[in-house]
């Protein structure tokens, strides 16, 4: 094709046909024009398309881990409420400065879990990737972008506080260790581990004032996961029927 135009144009040009050579050139350079704005279009149809294969992609990810943050944290609650309870129930038997025999497991239960850090939630680990990459921009949708970073930063937010709950329970879990002596039970030894049981004297801790208020705190505390869970959970919940709907529009 190129050497047709050359014998073209020197045909032309030796015919000194000027004007008829002016308007090939013109005609070539259209041509040329032409051919590159094509081929762009063509380039950025390509970009356009692997560009929505990505963000379907994304989505699709992000539900998964929205399906598994649900997923957790209804368990995470379940267990915490649990455990709240458990100490309500202590706190009740401190008072009221009565163990009744059916309630002793009840008890030795709390004095297991009650010093426990409650369940850290699991993270946006596809949205976290995006950030990382750049690829927050694929989420088309700002309104839902939004949301999905301030939950992730309610995340990490409420994280935060778990760790400086951890810090702060320190001194009481080492003040009610004074009431408890853990007794390995050896008969119940695997290759999973020991049972232990606690052995504690119930009217010294019943008379203690300061020990029954660490317990209270804790039930706070869990209290306040429990009140946190409920609401990153709504919160979940409500982006991911956002996030189905919009990739439902982009497929």
């Amino acid at each position: 094709m190129l050497r047709i135009f050359r014998h073209i144009r020197k045909w032309l040009m030796e015919e000194r046909k000027i004007r008829r050579y002016l308007l090939y050139a013109l005609g070539e350079i259209l041509l040329v024009m032409i051919g590159i704005l094509l081929a762009l279009q063509v380039n950025n149809w390509n970009e356009q398309r692997k560009a929505k294969i990505k963000s379907i992609t994304y989505h699709e990810r992000i539900l998964e881990d929205l399906d598994i943050f649900i997923s957790e944290t209804n368990q995470a609650m379940k267990r915490s409420t649990s455990i709240r309870n458990l100490i309500l129930e202590t706190i009740d038997f401190l008072e009221s400065k009565n163990l009744p025999e059916d309630k002793v497991r009840v008890f030795e239960n709390t004095l297991h879990f009650y010093y426990q850090i409650p369940y850290r939630h699991p993270s946006l680990t596809t949205l976290d990737e995006m950030r990382s990459n750049g690829d927050l921009s694929l989420i088309g949708n700002l309104d839902l972008r939004k949301k999905l970073i301030q939950l992730d930063q309610d995340i990490l937010s409420n994280d935060e506080v778990l760790v400086q709950i951890g810090y702060q329970s320190q001194n009481p879990v080492f003040y009610i260790d004074q009431f408890v002596r853990s007794i390995p039970d050896t008969s119940s030894l695997t290759s999973r581990g020991i049972k232990v049981n606690p052995k504690f004297n119930f009217e010294a801790m019943a008379n203690d004032e300061k020990l029954i208020n660490y317990f209270s705190k804790f039930s706070v505390q869990w209290s306040h996961h429990i009140m946190f869970s409920k609401g990153l959970n709504e919160s979940a919940n409500e982006l991911r029927e956002a996030v189905s709907q919009e990739l439902e529009n982009l497929k």
